[in-house]
């Protein structure tokens, strides 16, 4: 009887030497291992292997039901249900056809997963183009996981380059969620955040100005340190908008420069354009210059075109350069600086003053231990188009002696304000007045520190309590014939009380003999320093009646105190965040100033806020209410209303809605503000955003974040 037929499996490792003799040339060659049920080598350099088939050389492995390996050319064929794997990257298909050293070949009908998954597909035919390098031809691209189909990008030819993270897609289209929504010639798309040359997302949205809005801006990534972006932009009511932006970073320099116009605007009739430069340059060490230029044609132009609040309230756009040198405890600086104002008959602004040139000059040196000098001063041409001009030259030395201990702290100061102006009329060159002030100014400054240990619903606290007196003199000089150039009178506030002039810039200098007392407390926990409570009261406390006054009448004669300031503010409990402050008129029982506001958020895409504010000086009583939270299964909220109470409408309105889900996002937003004019502008958002290939539409980020307090981007993956 014959012996029974005992089937086995056959494995066979080869090392370099044995098999890999092709290799020779190499000066470190890769050991190649190979197991199979069936492997057959010949003396000609070539192996067969059949029946799960693992073909293994460094950081590559297939596997396969038959492999073919050539000594001479190194060259792998592979077939029938073929699975590649190498750093990541799996890719499966019928026929493989690889040369191992150029890495260059061919997978029929592959199914691939590039860079760890993040980005996967399938295609007729994909191409090895050398390392990390893919060619497919008909193929399509998506960054959802495996078993989401929700988008892909379809393309004759698709090409993937993970040297450089490119993509690169010949006539496209898009297919979301089953449906075609975009055809392209061509594209291409970063394969992770890195910024690539080509068109970006097209950008379309609509408002009540200028009708629906299209571009299709055109990046081009010139070199690391410099980029441009084209950006054509079409408005239904208005024409073509051609929009440029060009930025640039050196080791010493860097900046950018956006230009965009419109000819022959379809509602105004007029040319319109805008530029904005800004360069800040390094020229030595301590040598540095900065350039700011901006200049619109007109000045509804933030009206029409701008996008927020915030721009179209635009009022003063800078034209200046500064040229500062910063030494050992001194620095310098010249500036030049012009205004573009803009304004409407419902909104008049003043323009401000060009000072044409301004140089300044501050010093600290030491030059006694102990004491702290000072010195600083500026010369100044300022010159206005229907005010008066003239120059201004001002020299403040300082003294002081502070003594600081670790339960409190004194320091007394004495300084002195000279000032000199040379004035002429407006559009007279001739000198028509000289004006001389010279102001000594004394003030001592003090406070205290105590510190309690405390137990409180079983953790332990530490509470301040921490009482400042400052004193302040300023003997009264007549300042009625002095210019203002730059002076106005700041808000009342706990640190303007704590400050030698209740005026800004150096035209006006008030009289004093005053006393500021206040007190503040904090309580925190001690084993994290996180602070729960912090409450600041404060008063002054005048000993003279007021003799410098500035656009508004001084305090009343016999006024002995300041308006109460009060400030309450912290972390109560948990991510509650509550915050109070009150300017109150105690003779008048009225109260002058007020400010509430409320902040929770409790986790990422959580936060509501609500604010309360009145200014009595400037007529303004307002509600501020704003917030982002999960509605479940991937949806999120957005909304902020800001209402004035005293004229019943809302200033600025912002609602919509956003989607996440995973691979792709949507965003809808409506927004309504009110514009310099007194004209409301109402802007539409909506977005689709595809992972790793951008958004299609308008995207409300910005405005969600400079609007909503605690706002969090829900969709900040990067690909």
């Amino acid at each position: 009887m014959s012996a029974p037929h005992i089937p086995f499996h056959f494995r066979l490792t080869v090392i370099a030497t044995a098999l890999y003799c092709a290799m020779a040339h190499s000066a470190e060659p890769l050991p190649i291992q190979v197991e199979a049920d069936n492997v057959v080598g010949t003396a000609q350099g070539q192996t067969e292997a059949k029946g799960n088939v693992q073909f293994h050389r460094g950081d590559l492995d297939v596997n396969a039901e038959w492999a073919k390996f050539d000594q001479k050319t190194n060259r792998v064929t592979a077939g029938d249900q073929v699975k590649m794997t190498r750093q990541g990257d799996v890719l499966k298909g019928n026929q493989l056809d690889y040369l191992l050293d150029s890495k260059h070949g061919s997978l029929t009908q592959p199914d691939y997963a590039m860079a760890q998954g993040l980005g996967r597909g399938d295609a007729v035919k994909l191409l090895f183009e050398g390392d990390d390098k893919y060619r497919l031809s008909d193929g399509r691209f998506t960054t959802c996981q495996p078993g989401d189909n929700a988008w892909f990008l379809h393309a004759n030819e698709l090409e993937l380059d993970y040297t450089t993270n490119k993509g690169v897609a010949h006539n496209a289209w898009l297919e979301f969620k089953g449906a075609p929504i975009m055809y392209m010639p061509w594209m291409n798309f970063p394969l992770n955040s890195n910024r690539q040359t080509g068109f970006l997302a097209p950008s379309f949205s609509t408002n009540n100005r200028n009708g629906f809005e299209f571009s299709t801006p055109l990046y081009w990534n010139i070199a690391p340190n410099y980029d441009f972006t084209l950006t054509p932009r079409y408005m239904s009511r208005r024409g073509v908008m051609l929009g440029g932006d060009f930025r640039y970073m050196q080791p010493d320099y860097a900046g950018t420069l956006r230009v965009e116009g419109l000819s022959n605007d379809d509602v105004s009739g007029s040319d319109r354009s805008s530029i904005v430069f800004q360069h800040q340059h390094a020229l030595t060490d301590r040598l540095t210059l900065n350039l700011n230029l901006q200049k619109v044609s007109d000045d509804d132009y933030f009206n029409d075109f701008g996008d927020r609040l915030s721009v179209a309230s635009q009022t003063n756009l800078p034209r200046e350069a500064v040229l500062s040198y910063r030494g050992d405890n001194w620095q310098a600086f010249g500036r030049w600086q012009r205004f573009q104002t803009i304004q409407s008959t419902t909104n008049p602004v003043d323009e401000p003053y060009a000072r044409v040139p301004q140089l300044g000059f501050s010093a600290n040196p030491e030059w006694i231990p102990g004491l702290q000098l000072s010195i600083a001063g500026e010369a100044t041409e300022f010159n206005h188009s229907t005010k008066i001009n003239g120059t201004r030259v001002w020299a403040k030395p300082e003294i002081s002696m502070p003594f600081n201990n670790s339960y409190g702290f004194i320091k007394p100061k004495v300084s002195v304000h000279a000032t000199s102006y040379q004035l002429r009329a407006n559009g007279n060159d001739q000198l028509d007045s000289t004006e001389n002030r010279v102001v000594p100014i004394f003030s001592v400054d003090s406070g205290l520190y105590f510190e309690k240990e405390n137990q409180l619903w079983g953790e332990d606290y530490t509470q301040t309590l921490e009482p400042r007196a400052y004193y302040a003199y300023v003997p009264y000089r007549d300042q009625s014939k002095l210019p203002n150039f730059d002076s106005a009178i700041t808000d009342f506030s706990f640190a303007q009380m704590f400050s030698e002039n209740q005026f800004s810039g150096n035209d006006r200098i008030n009289d004093a003999n005053q006393l500021t007392l206040a007190v503040s407390s904090r309580l925190y926990e001690s084993s994290t320093g996180i602070e729960r409570v912090r409450a600041t009261i404060g008063q002054r406390f005048y000993f003279t009646d007021q003799k410098v006054t500035l656009d508004a009448p001084g305090r009343l004669d016999e006024t002995t105190t300041s308006d109460l300031l009060l400030s309450v503010s912290g972390q109560v409990w948990r991510d509650f965040m509550v915050g109070y402050s009150l300017q109150y008129n105690a003779k008048d029982n009225r109260t002058i100033r007020s400010d509430v506001n409320f902040g929770w958020s409790p986790g990422a895409f959580r936060a509501l806020n609500m604010r309360y504010v009145l200014n009595s000086n400037s007529n303004i009583e307002q509600l501020d209410f704003s917030g982002q939270w999960p509605l479940g299964g991937g949806w999120y909220a957005i909304g902020r209303a800001n209402y004035s109470l005293r004229d019943n409408k809302a200033l600025e309105t912002l609602g919509g809605v956003e989607y996440n889900a995973g691979c792709w996002a949507l965003r809808f937003a409506a927004q309504r503000y009110i514009t310099n004019d007194g004209t409301f502008n109402t802007n539409f958002f909506a977005l689709l955003e595809l992972g790793g290939l951008g958004g299609l539409g308008s995207n409300p980020i910005d405005v969600l974040r400079q609007t909503i307090p605690g706002y969090t981007d829900t969709y900040s993956k990067v690909y």
